[in-house]
């Protein structure tokens, strides 16, 4: 046997080979650990923005401070627009209320007139004798005020609102009587108040006089619009067409009754409730109390 040779040259690189067989799927993977619980972002105000996206039930409600001051959303709750609190419109013999637990009660801007009217002619105006829109007063109006035209001089009259959404279900009690009620199993307060029913204008005469008798609509009892935070006159602000805004004593408040006595005579005297020498607690005894609540979740840092 010789001796081994030396290494040769490299060869030059060969033909690619086919491709080989698919192989068989492997195992399972374990499942990954279960990530923390997300929360919603918050927006405020009424910048142009995309609200962000909540894997989450979502529920909207409206706040009105009965002030000039904008109320501040619960704890957890998002702020979607401020405005100002909006009441009803009338015109012509016809009104249309807004519920002021619902968003379409928070008017992002202060319009006197807010509306326009457009007949089968295909042609769109105001009425300058029968249109009006009525707002709620950011104060009670002991005295008569004149008529106010400068827009910012109105604004200060005009109570401000917050639309505000959050993951919690919001829920209305009424106690018919003085005593504010308990909120249901799971729930807890978010405030409470006065029973509120509706806002009602005594003569339409005195705005239409070929129209007589009363307008106005009702609040649904479970909206939180029908919880009033402060026992006052809401001092509805009624507006012109023309632009003239002015407190209008015409209107009447109705208010759930707080009722004792269940087998009482119908009509009592029920004192005067807007008597602001008087306290709120003498007031409100014959004004049936309530309490708006929000159901308890871990969003909102209850278990």
């Amino acid at each position: 046997q010789g001796y081994r040779g030396g290494i040769g040259d490299k060869g030059e690189m060969g033909y690619t080979g086919e491709m080989g067989r698919e192989g068989e799927a492997g195992d399972r993977g374990t499942h990954g650990v279960v990530g923390e619980e997300g929360e919603c972002t918050e927006t405020c105000g009424a910048d142009t923005q995309d609200t962000p996206t909540c894997h989450c039930d979502t529920h909207v409600m409206v706040m009105h401070s009965q002030t000039k001051d904008i109320p501040q959303c619960p704890q957890h709750w998002t702020s979607l627009w401020v405005g100002y609190s909006f009441m009803l419109i009338y015109e012509n013999g016809v009104t249309m209320l807004q519920d002021p637990g619902k968003a379409g009660s928070c008017m992002e801007t202060f319009l006197p007139s807010p509306f326009l009217t457009c007949g089968r002619d295909e042609n769109c105006g105001t009425n300058f004798r029968t249109e009006k829109s009525v707002w709620m007063a950011a104060e009670p109006s002991e005295k008569p005020l004149g008529p106010l035209k400068d827009p910012s001089e109105v604004e200060a009259h005009v109570s401000r609102c917050n639309v505000c959404m959050g993951s919690s279900v919001v829920q209305t009690v009424h106690s018919f009587t003085d005593d504010i009620p308990l909120c249901p199993r799971g729930f807890e307060p978010l405030w409470t108040g006065y029973s509120y029913l509706m806002s009602v204008l005594d003569d339409l005469s005195l705005v239409a006089p070929d129209h007589t008798g009363k307008a106005g609509q009702g609040i649904p009892t479970n909206s939180p619009g029908s919880c009033s935070p402060k026992l006052q006159t809401p001092s509805f602000l009624e507006c012109l067409s023309r632009g003239y805004c002015s407190y209008h004593t015409p209107y009447s408040d109705y208010w759930l009754r707080s009722n004792t006595s269940p087998l009482s005579p119908g009509h009592t005297d029920m004192g005067d409730l807007y008597n602001i020498d008087k306290p709120a607690a003498d007031r409100g005894q014959s004004v049936s109390r309530c309490a708006v609540c929000m159901k308890k979740s871990s969003r909102n840092g209850n278990k």
